[in-house]
C-alpha cells in the first residue's frame, strides 16, 4: 500500500465529495414547499446525509493512519492532551464562527420582526452545550448551525480514540469486533437516532478498516479500478429508497482503503489539485452552507425573487456563495484560528506541567 502519513490527497479529496454531498442535499429544498430536483442523480443527492457516514469512516481510517505511532507504546497524559488539544483546534474555531454567525442571524430576525418568540434551538441550555462541544450528547437539543451536530459527536469519538486505540495491542480480533460494533449499530435503528450511537459505527468501521490494510490491499487493489467500481456500488445503493446505513458504512469502508492506494484510478481524480483544495476547505464548507443557505433563502424571500428565480438558478447561488464564503472561512478562520489555538493550548499545558512539578496545583 503506497501511502503517504502526512496526507493521502485521494481522501481529501473525497472529503470534498462529501462535504458536497451534504451541502447539495440541503439545496434541494428551495422553500418549504418547492424542490429542485437534480437530473438523473436527484435520489442520491436526496440521500446525502450519508455524506456524514462517509466523515466519520474517513476520520476513524485517517486518525489511526496519523496517530496510531503515537499510541502504539501506551497512553499517557502528555501524548493524549496533545492529541485532543490538537483534535479541538481543528474543530472549534469554525464551529465558533458559525455558531455566532447564526445568532446573530436570529437577533436580526427577531429585531426585524420584532417578535419577542425565540426558537428553541436558541436557548439557554442549547446555547451554552453548542459552546463547550457537547450539544450531540443530549437527546433532544437542535443546535444552531444545524450540521454542527456531528462535530459534537465528532469530540466524542476523539476522546474516546486513544482508549480504542489502544486496544489493538491487546487481541488480534480487536478490528473484527469494531468492525461488529461499528456495523450492529447502524443497523439498529433506534441506536443509530442516538447521535453518539451514529458517530461510533462509521467511527469504529473506519479504525477497522486501517488495521486490516494488508488484506484489503491484496483483495480490493489487484486492479486499477476498484475505486470507481466501489463508488458505482455507492451510487446504486444510495439511489434507492431508504438504503440500510450498515451496507452504506460497508461499501464507504470498501472504498477508502481501495482509493488510497496511489494505483487506483478514482483516487488519481480524488488527487486533482481542484478537488484536493476544496478537500481541505470541505470543513469549512460542510459547517458554512447552512449559515449561508439561511441568508440568501431569507434575503431572496425578502426581495420576491425567490419564487421568480429558476430552482436551478437559485442552488447555483448556494453553492457559489458557500464556496466563496468556505474559502474565506478557511483562510481566515480556520488556519490562523488552529494554529492560535494549538500554540496558546500548548502553552497552557506547559505551564500545568511547570506548575505541577514544583507542587503548585494548576487550579491556585
Amino acid at each position: 500500500m503506497q501511502i503517504n502519513r502526512a496526507q493521502i490527497d485521494s481522501l481529501t479529496g473525497l472529503r470534498a465529495v462529501a462535504a458536497c454531498w451534504v451541502m447539495l442535499m440541503h439545496f434541494r429544498e428551495i422553500t418549504p414547499t418547492r424542490l429542485w430536483r437534480f437530473p438523473i442523480l436527484d435520489d442520491f443527492i436526496a440521500n446525502g446525509a450519508y455524506g456524514v457516514d462517509v466523515f466519520f469512516v474517513l476520520s476513524g481510517f485517517i486518525l489511526c493512519h496519523v496517530y496510531m505511532p503515537v499510541f502504539k507504546d501506551g497512553l499517557t497524559a502528555d501524548n493524549v492532551r496533545q492529541f485532543l488539544s490538537y483534535r479541538f483546534a481543528r474543530l472549534y474555531p469554525v464551529h465558533l464562527l458559525t455558531f455566532g454567525l447564526m445568532l446573530v442571524l436570529v437577533i436580526v430576525k427577531l429585531l426585524l420582526s420584532g417578535s419577542g418568540d425565540i426558537p428553541d434551538r436558541y436557548d439557554l441550555l442549547t446555547i451554552g452545550t453548542t459552546l463547550v462541544l457537547l450539544h450531540a450528547w443530549i437527546p433532544g437539543i437542535q443546535t444552531p448551525n444545524m450540521p454542527a451536530w456531528s462535530i459534537s459527536a465528532e469530540w466524542f469519538a476523539y476522546i474516546l480514540f486513544p482508549v480504542l486505540c489502544i486496544l489493538f495491542s491487546y487481541s488480534r480480533w480487536i478490528p473484527l469486533v469494531y468492525a461488529t460494533a461499528g456495523l450492529s449499530l447502524a443497523a439498529f435503528e433506534p441506536l443509530r437516532e442516538y447521535l453518539l450511537s451514529h458517530v461510533l459505527s462509521g467511527f469504529l468501521v473506519g479504525m477497522a478498516t486501517y488495521h486490516v490494510l494488508p488484506i484489503t490491499n491484496r483483495i480490493l487493489a489487484a486492479h486499477k479500478g476498484m475505486g470507481l467500481l466501489s463508488a458505482a456500488l455507492i451510487v446504486f445503493w444510495a439511489q434507492g429508497q431508504s438504503p440500510r446505513p450498515e451496507i452504506g458504512i460497508l461499501l464507504f469502508a470498501v472504498l477508502i482503503p481501495t482509493i488510497a492506494d496511489a494505483r487506483d484510478l478514482l483516487g488519481r481524480l480524488l488527487s486533482t489539485t481542484i478537488l484536493v483544495y476544496l478537500g481541505e476547505i470541505s470543513y469549512s464548507i460542510y459547517m458554512m452552507h447552512w449559515p449561508v443557505r439561511v441568508v440568501l433563502r431569507n434575503a431572496l424571500q425578502i426581495t420576491d425573487l425567490l419564487d421568480k428565480f429558476p430552482p436551478a438558478l437559485v442552488v447555483l447561488t448556494f453553492v457559489v456563495a458557500t464556496l466563496i464564503a468556505a474559502s474565506a472561512s478557511y483562510h481566515l478562520v480556520e488556519l490562523p484560528g488552529r494554529a492560535w489555538l494549538r500554540r496558546a493550548l500548548g502553552r497552557f499545558h506547559g505551564s500545568a506541567r511547570r506548575r505541577a512539578s514544583a507542587g503548585v496545583h494548576p487550579a491556585t
